[in-house]
């Protein structure tokens, strides 16, 4: 099938350059366009085929990248309460790096809450987003000030500038009234003369 297929391709294309123009066809040759027709429709329809898989396939191996970033995630987060946990002492304090401590919640029957797992990490987790919450706070408020601080700058620097600028303006002005003033003198001078 396709030897037939490739020599009716050759003959085909070897009259149309000798004549310039397509020939007549018989049955034969009807067929065997027909089957090319729907060879090449068939190639592309497997294409299409193996393109929808790949895209499905991609599209599953995707999902289980992100499920497993996702547990990477919760791992983490989990982690991070539990070392929270274990940096907070008896009072629910959490030791902060220049050893200042921040009450998170008024000290209360934290072992009793520490024997009921269940509770403990929910009560964990509120208190670390709580103390999560307030270094956000701490540091925006930091924000704040050096912004203040720095628009303070900038009025100081634009009023020490207006200052300069009306001080060279008089001297402008100074300058100008001198050279008139000299001008005049000079015509004053040329018409005595």
């Amino acid at each position: 099938m396709e030897r037939l297929l490739a020599k009716y391709k050759d003959e085909d294309t070897k009259n149309l350059r000798k004549s310039g123009s397509e020939e007549e066809y018989t049955e034969l040759q009807q067929l065997l366009e027909d089957i090319t027709a729907y060879h090449l429709d068939m190639q592309d329809t497997v294409l299409e085929q193996k393109s929808k898989k790949a895209s499905a396939e991609r599209d599953r191996l995707r999902g289980i990248e992100m499920r497993q970033a996702a547990m990477e995630s919760m791992k983490k987060r989990k982690k991070a309460v539990e070392d929270f946990e274990d940096d907070t002492d008896e009072a629910g304090n959490y030791e902060v790096d220049d050893d200042d401590y921040i009450p998170l919640l008024p000290p209360g029957p934290e072992k009793k809450a520490r024997v009921m797992q269940g509770r403990s990490s929910k009560k964990s987790a509120i208190e670390y987003l709580m103390w999560k919450q307030e270094q956000k706070a701490s540091i925006k408020d930091r924000e704040l000030d050096l912004k203040q601080q720095e628009l303070e700058f900038q009025k100081a620097k634009y009023q020490e500038g207006k200052e300069e600028r009306e001080h060279r303006q008089e001297m402008n002005r100074l300058e100008m009234e001198e050279k008139r003033t000299f001008l005049e003198i000079l015509k004053n001078k040329s018409k005595e003369n």
